[in-house]
């Protein structure tokens, strides 16, 4: 058993050495809201058993279409699980990777760092991502961090006994990362082109560093994500959902 309550507490004995002015000193302003990772076990971190993550394995490809409203979708999106893992604060993390593509050409390859607990939450432990021009030719690295470093610490990537108005943060890496949900529904229909699922998963993700900006996204029960759609100051701008699933 992996026990990150040891790892933490090393962890921040190692950064209260530091004097006042390091400025890898642990800020004060964690958010209430932010699971505390010292106070769970990861047995079987890539083990998943949460079932609005959905029966994803290796080898299995989700395929999402998305684009502007009144528009026909210019972006597509795989996402499958990678073979290899990646230990993050001591924890067996399995990797989630992403790919986008505008047009057909890549603009984003990413890989997400998840691991279950004991009690089947999802936590989100950081991402690698690689950011790219509308030719395909590498920009940046915008976006990348990892939980332990520069005191980033992991959220919840996704919880176990979801209920309404309960709110979470996903990440938190003071004045970089901080995006935050809140549960609004946990019975939706939600309809696409593949299907009608029953009790969904309803969530709002906002970014405290986009104001005014707020995506809605649904997760079917043993299915996973299937549509996000994103809100700029009240209206519907963008959708992305689930067309495919390649076995």
């Amino acid at each position: 058993m992996k026990k990150v309550l040891l790892l933490f507490t090393i962890f921040a004995s190692l950064l209260a050495c530091s004097n006042d002015d390091d400025s890898s000193t642990p800020s004060n302003n964690i958010p209430d809201d932010l699971p505390d990772v010292s106070q769970v076990t990861f047995t079987s971190p890539t083990t998943i058993t949460n079932n609005y993550f959905g029966p994803q394995t290796t080898g299995t490809i989700y395929v999402y279409e998305a684009g502007d409203i009144g528009e026909e979708p210019e972006e597509e999106i795989r996402i499958e699980i990678r073979t290899n893992t990646k230990t993050v604060m001591g924890v067996t993390c399995f990797i989630q990777h992403d790919v986008v593509y505008k047009d057909g050409i890549l603009i984003e390859d990413t890989d997400d760092w998840i691991a279950e607990d004991d009690n089947g939450n999802l936590w989100y432990f950081g991402e690698s991502v690689k950011n790219y021009d509308d030719d395909g030719d590498f920009e940046d690295n915008d976006g990348s961090w990892e939980a332990g470093i520069d005191d980033a610490l992991p959220g919840y990537w996704l919880p176990i006994a979801p209920y309404v108005g309960l709110t979470y943060h996903q990440e938190y890496w003071e004045d970089e990362a901080e995006d935050y949900a809140e549960v609004l529904s946990t019975n939706e229909t939600v309809t696409i082109d593949l299907g009608t699922y029953q009790n969904c998963l309803m969530t709002k993700d906002e970014n405290p560093f986009e104001t005014g900006e707020y995506e809605i996204k649904y997760y079917a029960p043993d299915i996973g994500f299937i549509k996000e759609e994103k809100y700029v100051n009240g209206a519907l701008v963008e959708m992305e959902q689930l067309v495919e699933i390649i076995e």
